[in-house]
């Protein structure tokens, strides 16, 4: 078992004391054991995370820095500790107390929220982001760090790892705090079952005991077991994102089996649509070396990523009485609408350098809301092939036109 002494003995052996953790609301803690004092502890003390133990193809981690800024549209999130493994793996850690069970629940929202945002970020993008984060010019921090620990490392490897572990969104999660409470595995459960979006979960225990004679022991446990925990956001037609609901009970009969029975002809018809779009995910080719795959949204649309602040693009089929196909860039609240505005006043140059007829509309003025995007009526189309077709060339032409147009104000933004 783990464990780190943390004061030197002072005379003979004594019973241990369980020792508790106290939240830094601005008071400090009578022992300063707070959650800011358990981050510091785990970055200088990594093995306390016992990583091996969490994951059986997991090794050892090097942390890279405490409060990693990660900007989000409205504003900015900081993950408590972010390291790697020696095979390219990231690993990010929360650092949470227990006594509130709604902190239960927000702690995994929060972690979640930092892999999504991870995800979306290149190599390049968390080198700058280490860079700044550390005060240096390394042009590999990464590697430097992780070569330091093991120097047989070859760089080109790992740096196709890491870039692996960022595209896939294939971290290890971790959430530390001074107790583990069962409804917290419940909720993880529930997330688990959302799917799209692979990482892994873990829940890890720190135990302070406490002798008479001042000694601090500090033992990590894991609990519970280890979930590989799939992530996806649910949004509505326009992508905008949508509350997850508390965790309901479930049949024990699959929902599709359950659908299929009770509306036969409403299943047949998101089988068909979802069939249309993996074509759709199989086929289209994009010119952006860094571009993404398409990936299922909702029945009968998909999204495709783009770099902050757009997050992705919407490809998709309409029905009734203004049936359409298209695709379409979401703007939301005040950036949003900066950028909107800045996209709809070369509106025409748009048009001419993509080939598409763009069209803008503005959904509504407080909150913010509108779109870019281009729209054809379903019955310009014979075939589901004639739309299929025209939707992968007018979305190469829409990626290959706006990505250059993202770099440019994530350059001039920093």
């Amino acid at each position: 078992m783990s464990a780190l002494l943390l004061s030197a003995a002072q005379g003979s052996a004594t019973p241990l004391t369980r020792h508790s953790l106290v939240r830094n609301a601005g008071t400090p803690s009578p022992h300063g054991y707070d959650e800011r004092w358990l981050r510091d502890l785990l970055f200088w003390h990594p093995e306390l995370l016992v990583v091996d133990r969490l994951s059986s193809g997991l090794d050892e981690v090097i942390p890279l820095c405490c409060e990693l800024a990660i900007s989000k549209i409205g504003g900015t999130v900081f993950a408590d500790l972010l390291g790697v493994t020696k095979t390219g793996r990231l690993v990010v850690v929360e650092c949470k107390l227990w006594r509130n069970p709604q902190a239960r629940r927000e702690v995994l929202a929060q972690i979640l929220e930092y892999a999504a945002l991870l995800r979306r970020w290149s190599f390049g993008d968390l080198t700058s982001a280490l860079n700044r984060k550390l005060v240096t010019a390394e042009p590999n921090p990464i590697y430097a760090a992780a070569k330091q620990r093991w120097p047989d490392l070859e760089e080109a490897p790992f740096v196709d790892a890491v870039t692996r572990s960022l595209k896939l969104g294939d971290f290890q999660l971790i959430v530390a705090g001074d107790g583990i409470r069962s409804d917290t595995h419940a909720i993880a459960d529930h997330l688990n079952s959302q799917s799209v979006g692979l990482a892994q979960l873990a829940l890890l225990e720190i135990q302070l005991w406490q002798a008479a004679s001042g000694n601090i022991l500090v033992v990590p446990t894991v609990p519970l077991r280890t979930e590989v925990l799939q992530q996806r956001v649910l949004v509505d037609l326009g992508g905008t994102p949508l509350q997850l609901e508390a965790p309901q009970i479930v049949s024990a009969v699959p929902v599709d089996t359950m659908e299929s029975v009770v509306d036969p002809e409403r299943a047949n018809r998101r089988a068909v649509n979802r069939a249309f779009w993996q074509q759709f995910i199989d086929q289209t080719q994009f010119d952006h070396a860094d571009q993404l795959p398409p990936r299922h949204g909702g029945d009968n649309w998909v999204r495709i990523p783009l770099p902050e602040p757009l997050d992705w693009m919407t490809a998709f089929r309409s029905t009734g009485a203004k049936a359409e196909v298209g695709l379409f860039l979401t703007f939301r609240d005040e950036d949003g609408q900066a950028l909107f505005n800045s996209f709809h006043s070369d509106i025409e140059g748009l048009r001419s350098e993509s080939g598409l007829e763009l069209v803008a509309r503005r959904k509504s003025a407080a909150p913010f809301y509108a779109e870019i995007g281009v729209f054809k009526p379903r019955s310009e189309f014979a075939t589901d092939d004639q739309q299929l077709a025209w939707l992968c060339g007018a979305a190469n032409r829409l990626v290959t036109l706006i990505r250059p147009r993202l770099s440019l104000l994530a350059e001039a933004a920093e």
